[in-house]
């Protein structure tokens, strides 16, 4: 899988990527819900549909490129986690992988901001999310 750009010392710390992982691994990952977005737009809500308590998250957007910046994470209890980080995804598809903050958690949504690239550009892209425990 081509690789992914994170531009923040902040994000660095907090993401990884996943270059290809071997198939016992990605069993693991538990798909949570996708949303089909509108280049056009610029905001979102993913809502999870997932059930269980989960450590670390995936994105992975297909079907256009974009730039993804301000998501935030909304837990099952209410609070929230925002992570300073900007996201280039292009390509077939591109994955990274967020380790959440204190224990594994129920996540309820993602609602996160992005711009189509290059900009103007029309269509449509799936963001998907996954959870691992």
């Amino acid at each position: 899988m081509p690789r992914a750009h994170c531009f923040s010392c902040a994000a660095i710390l907090t993401f990884g990527l996943i270059l290809g992982a071997p198939g016992s691994l990605q069993r693991a990952w538990v798909p949570l819900g996708a949303r089909q977005v509108d280049l056009r737009s610029d905001h979102d809500v993913l809502r999870a549909s997932g059930e269980g308590r989960f450590k670390r998250i995936r994105l992975v957007v297909e079907g256009g490129d974009l730039e993804m910046f301000d998501a935030r994470i909304t837990f099952g209890d209410g609070s929230t986690f925002a992570p300073v980080a900007r996201f280039y995804f292009k390509g077939k598809s591109r994955s990274h992988v967020m380790i959440l903050p204190g224990a594994a958690r129920v996540i309820r949504w993602i609602d996160f901001y992005y711009r189509s690239l290059p900009a103007g550009r029309r269509g449509k892209a799936t963001v998907r999310l996954y959870g691992r425990r």
